[in-house]
């Protein structure tokens, strides 16, 4: 027999050891396989809960300071269920549910990783992703609309078929050619479900690629970084996006200035020159038309106001929990209610107590990791800033939520020698 002891102290090994690093990996490096297989709206449920198990087993677990905002939406979000009425809309809302404890699980997964979920593996997968998206853009140009059914779609039940959301996510598709400004333009949207979704996605990576374009601990070839950057320029002018260049731009504006007030001249001075050979190249090339083009056509600002404007409305009619999913708009040329912004979505589908929820757990994780002292830190935090920017013209789920809530736990990870502000919750030992 095994004195007690002893037992004792292995099961305190079990449950100190590292935690397995490939959910994460798979979740981010391997994006562009779930997106194939019509698995990318549901990979996220489904790896983090390995996640989930692992972190059970944990005696103390690093909880972020301020996540009882998270609780607040959480509970907003099973009260809306209450306002559901079809099939089709409580299939969403169980997907959507889903997505918000696994990213709750995620956030926690590499908040505790320790020595198993190394945050320049976490900075790698993430850039690795970003390289995909950039791939993507190009892909729109080369094979346009092209859309296929995926094998997931084959073994889906056609009652779930009935939701929007689920069907499009198993018939992937790398282009949606709009007419916005005069002529079609092939607006990428690969590995991703809508160009929006493409262009809030490519601006949320960034900041990890310059971590690995300065930190060798990556593991990723600098020039490879930088090729990249250079050819994320065609697809991000050309997918017309504003929201990309606006939330970028306010992203890079904020961490010029932070690393301006720490000292980092030659980061700045890399990145004025930046700057002007952007600028050459939009003067000298199309691309500069183009960027003017889109800005001197709105083309949706009336419909987004309009779509705000009842999301609104619909939430005055069921302030506490909202309606639990989007619902379609009484015009019908326009999206439903509920879809452009995550502001609206929540709103709208949770009710007021969900917005607070879900708003107060963003500007909390951004206050939380200011306080960065490594260059890795900064550009962590700046993704949390350019989220914030988003918020109000962009949906935040599923892939945004988890890119955010990931750099926040590298942040968190990375200020936490000189800035704890995290508090230990302890898990009695099974």
């Amino acid at each position: 027999m095994v004195a007690p002891e002893v037992a004792r102290r292995v099961r305190r090994v079990e449950v100190d050891a590292p935690l397995p690093y490939w959910p994460v990996g798979l979740m981010f490096a391997a994006f562009p396989l779930w997106f194939v297989l019509g698995l990318s709206g549901f990979m996220w449920v489904i790896l983090a809960m390995p996640m989930a198990a692992s972190l059970i087993r944990r005696r103390n677990l690093v909880v972020p300071k301020g996540s009882g905002w998270w609780l607040v939406f959480m509970v907003a979000v099973v009260g809306s269920v209450l306002s559901i009425d079809t099939v089709p809309r409580l299939s969403g809302w169980v997907l959507r549910f889903g997505y918000y404890i696994a990213a709750a699980v995620l956030l926690l997964y590499i908040l505790n990783g320790r020595n198993g979920v190394d945050v320049w593996r976490v900075v790698r997968s993430l850039t690795i992703l970003w390289m995909a998206v950039v791939v993507g853009g190009y892909l729109a140009f080369v094979v346009g609309e092209l859309s296929f059914r995926a094998p997931l779609y084959y073994v889906m039940p056609a009652a779930l078929l009935e939701n929007e959301l689920i069907e499009v996510l198993v018939t992937p598709s790398f282009a949606q050619v709009q007419d916005i400004i005069g002529f079609p333009v092939p607006r990428p949207k690969a590995p991703f479900n809508y160009t929006n979704g493409w262009g809030s996605m490519l601006a949320l990576l960034t900041p990890f690629a310059f971590i690995s374009l300065y930190d060798k601990r990556v593991g990723l070839p600098h020039k490879l970084i930088r090729l990249m950057m250079m050819a994320a320029v065609v697809p991000a002018i050309i997918s017309l996006n504003r929201g990309l260049w606006l939330s970028l731009g306010v992203g890079l504006v904020y961490a010029a200035i932070r690393f301006g007030a720490a000292g980092e001249k030659k980061l700045v001075i890399q990145g004025l020159w930046g700057i002007l050979v952007l600028a050459v190249v939009l003067y000298v090339t199309p691309l500069g038309g183009l960027i003017t083009t889109r800005l001197e056509t709105p083309h949706s600002n009336a419909d987004r106001a309009t779509l705000a404007i009842a999301a609104i409305e619909g939430a005055a009619e069921r302030p506490l929990f909202g309606w639990g999913a989007p619902r379609p708009n009484e015009r019908l040329k326009l999206p439903s209610v509920g879809t452009h912004g995550q502001i609206w979505f929540a709103l709208f589908s949770h009710g007021f107590v969900g917005l607070v929820g879900f708003f107060g757990t963003m500007v909390n994780l951004a206050v939380t990791t200011r306080k960065q002292h490594s260059t890795a830190g900064i550009w962590a935090h700046v993704t949390l800033i350019i989220g914030l920017t988003q918020m109000p013209f962009y949906l935040m789920m599923p892939d945004q939520l988890f890119t955010m809530f990931a750099a926040a736990a590298v942040a968190l990870r990375l200020q936490r020698e000189v800035e704890p502000g995290l508090i230990r919750t302890p898990i009695a030992a099974r």
